[in-house]
């Protein structure tokens, strides 16, 4: 399955999700990119923290589905 860069960019609240760099590296300059796109207050709250497990990740998608 082949994901679009613009999700990637922008499915975190408006951001790239925090594993952009390591899916797109090999395709584009995606820290140029990062950087010239986004400011550092933004780049802090993209990669800052510990990422999400799978469960986690799971569980707040069934938690939408059931709100929407």
């Amino acid at each position: 399955m082949l994901v679009n860069f613009s999700y990637c960019s922008s499915m975190n609240e408006g951001l790239p999700c925090r594993n952009i760099v390591g899916c797109w590296e090999n395709r584009i300059n995606i820290i140029a990119f990062l950087r010239q796109t986004y400011t550092a207050e933004q780049l802090e709250k993209i990669f800052k923290g510990l990422p999400k497990t799978r469960i986690q990740r799971i569980f707040e998608s069934l938690k939408k589905e059931t709100s929407d």
